[in-house]
């Protein structure tokens, strides 16, 4: 598989249903960790880009600040 699933996908496919009805746990529930996972996810991958931007940003000022010590 070339994409990852939905969650309108993962929770219609029937392998999934199958597991979670052999572990005993319900379409809300199921649907609840679905959506707290994708909020951490998002979490963490918004915490990565800020740091990204943040490293960014300093090493063109350490660039800057140093182009005007030369000069």
């Amino acid at each position: 598989m070339n994409q990852d699933l939905t969650r309108s996908d993962v929770m219609s496919d029937p392998l999934i249903s199958q597991l979670r009805e052999a572990d005993q746990i319900g379409n809300a529930a199921f649907a609840q960790l679905l959506e707290s996972a994708a909020r951490r996810q998002t979490s963490l991958m918004m915490d990565k880009l800020n740091q990204e931007r943040a490293d960014a940003f300093y090493r063109r000022l350490d660039i800057v600040c140093s182009k005007h010590k030369k000069s």
